[in-house]
């Protein structure tokens, strides 16, 4: 019997022609997140003097059961007793830590873990980073900018691609809100409609990224079956139906790849990921281990700035701290 989980079967045209990468996958990291507690970023930014400082080096590191701003709060306070010390920046929802510090007056890193350690967050450092690596970091986020939004672990996410979601997703509360978005004092409503906008496509990123390491593939022709099908089930016409991707304000080119994208997502977790899952509750619990999993081994690096920050702004705004 055809499996009745495939894409065509889950995915409403609706979803399919808005922000079409939530798929599914997505949709269980999300309500997983719900469910608990949502991840969390620290809002600082390393400062312009940190950049420019000769001896400035960076430990990146992996720490375990931060959950929210008081976790953020504990471990800072952990490394006050530190010297050297230049910045902390906390990324609840990959599990990362980086610190900033001076090389003149910290040789080794590993103090670091050592006092988050003993603050209750187990952790290790992943790697560190030099003063020049730094400075090759950022001119390299300036010069890829204009083409990327950022990179999850070497998968760049395309500026176009952000633009485009940007753009249907204003045009939609336009129409809700009438013009709130062109109101000058609508920044915090454009920075959070930009969080969520870039946040949908590195979560896609994270997945396909999995999907791509695993070497799992779909054929054209099942892409091909599976796209008739859906437009059939719509009560459409192959005219009509691409009429209606345009009226949503997407090139049918775009919604095609970001069809074939969905697919590829569903497939792979409905048969590698959920295969022994029992009923509802065991997929989401199963696949928000996978993917929490995955995010955690990810690293995202952001080339636009601006996106970076309106994205840790929206986290550390959304979320209060459990006792711990």
């Amino acid at each position: 019997m055809e499996k009745q989980n495939t894409i065509t079967r889950k995915i409403s045209i609706g979803l399919i022609i808005g922000l079409i990468i939530l798929v599914t996958a997505v949709a269980f990291a999300v309500t997983s997140r719900n469910e608990t507690i949502q991840p969390q970023r620290s809002p600082e930014e390393p400062s312009a003097a940190l950049e420019t400082n000769k001896d400035l080096s960076k430990a990146i590191l992996n720490v375990s059961d931060m959950s929210c701003s008081g976790c953020i709060a504990t471990i800072k306070g952990s490394l006050e007793g530190i010297q050297g010390i230049k910045d902390i920046l906390v990324d609840l929802g990959s599990g990362k830590v980086e610190v900033y510090y001076d090389q003149a007056l910290l040789a080794d890193p590993a103090p670091i873990a050592s006092a988050i350690t003993a603050a209750g967050y187990p952790a290790k450092v992943l790697k560190t980073v030099s003063a020049e690596e730094i400075r090759k970091e950022n001119n390299l986020a300036a010069s890829k900018a204009n083409v990327y939004i950022a990179s999850v672990s070497g998968y760049d996410i395309s500026r176009a691609d952000f633009d485009v979601e940007m753009k249907v997703a204003k045009q939609r509360l336009q129409k809700s809100y009438g013009d709130e978005l062109t109101n000058p004092n609508a920044t915090a409503l454009n920075d959070r409609l930009k969080a969520q906008v870039a946040s949908i496509l590195i979560d896609e990123g994270i997945l396909l990224r999995e999907i791509d390491r695993a070497g799992y593939k779909v054929d054209e022709k099942t892409m091909n079956t599976e796209l008739e099908g859906y437009i059939r089930e719509s009560g459409k016409t192959e005219k009509e139906f691409e009429k209606s991707v345009l009226d949503a304000g997407y090139k049918y080119d775009y919604f095609k790849k970001k069809f074939e994208a969905g697919l590829l997502i569903n497939r792979y977790v409905d048969e590698k990921v959920l295969a022994d899952a029992k009923d509802s509750n065991d997929r989401r619990r199963i696949f928000a281990s996978w993917f929490n999993n995955s995010r955690g081994l990810t690293e995202v690096v952001y080339y636009d700035k601006d996106i970076e920050k309106a994205i840790k702004n929206q986290s550390a705004s959304s979320n209060c701290c459990a006792s711990r």
